[in-house]
């Protein structure tokens, strides 16, 4: 989901760093179009989420928090579920709407209608009076073991993605959220990278920069930070 400037309930500190990219237009035009956003916060999704029958977890920037008190800004909220899961996913949240997205648009995901099996994003709001408040990502998961979802060569037992953290609330683990962000490489994704590596462990570490090896072209600027 893109988002637009707005200021945050409880999202960060009053000293946390709000960067600016040239998507914040984009953000902006997004809300005359389609509403407002108002994120959930992590510890929202938990309370949302308690005892959910299928796993979750926070991905994106706020997977990239590793002290209680957020370090910059966060636009929005993603909330990775197993695709497997989707069933479960909708019948969790029956009273709200989700909207299936797609390149050119976004459709209302009503009672009955079926989801494409390249659909990855979900977002989800109350209904058209209220802002949106969550992204859902379907994540390939197949047993025990995440595939990332752009490359399927690169997997992970899930227990090795998913940490628990000091709120109670499931994160995604800082390097995998790092995968994803190597690509863009927007001035937030550096800012996280910078936050996180320093870190990581070595073994944690290793498989970032594997896996940035594999997936992204050669010469990737990260690769010689992650030693």
């Amino acid at each position: 989901m893109v988002a637009a400037r707005w200021q945050p309930r409880s999202n960060a500190s009053p000293d946390a760093e709000r960067t600016t990219t040239a998507t914040d237009t984009e953000f902006e035009t997004f809300q005359r179009i389609y509403g407002p956003i108002r994120p959930l916060s992590p510890v929202e999704v938990g309370d949302l989420l308690a005892e959910a029958p299928f796993r979750w977890w926070v991905a994106g920037g706020w997977s990239t928090e590793l002290g209680t008190v957020p370090r910059r800004f966060h636009e929005d909220i993603e909330i990775a579920v197993p695709r497997r899961d989707l069933p479960a996913l909708r019948r969790r949240l029956r009273d709200y709407h989700l909207w299936d997205t797609f390149p050119g648009g976004i459709h209302h995901l009503a009672d009955g209608d079926e989801l494409g099996e390249d659909r990855e994003q979900l977002w989800m709001r109350r209904d058209a009076y209220s802002p949106w408040l969550a992204d859902l990502m379907l994540t390939p998961v197949e047993g025990d073991t995440w595939l990332y979802k752009r490359d399927a060569r690169v997997t992970r037992p899930l227990d090795l993605v998913i940490r628990i953290g000091a709120d109670g609330v499931p994160y995604q683990r800082p390097e995998v959220t790092l995968l994803f962000k190597a690509r863009r490489r927007w001035p937030k994704d550096e800012l996280d990278f910078d936050a996180v590596v320093p870190n990581l462990g070595d073994p944690d570490r290793v498989w970032l920069r594997d896996a940035i090896e594999l997936t992204e072209p050669t010469g990737h600027a990260w690769l010689a930070r992650l030693g």
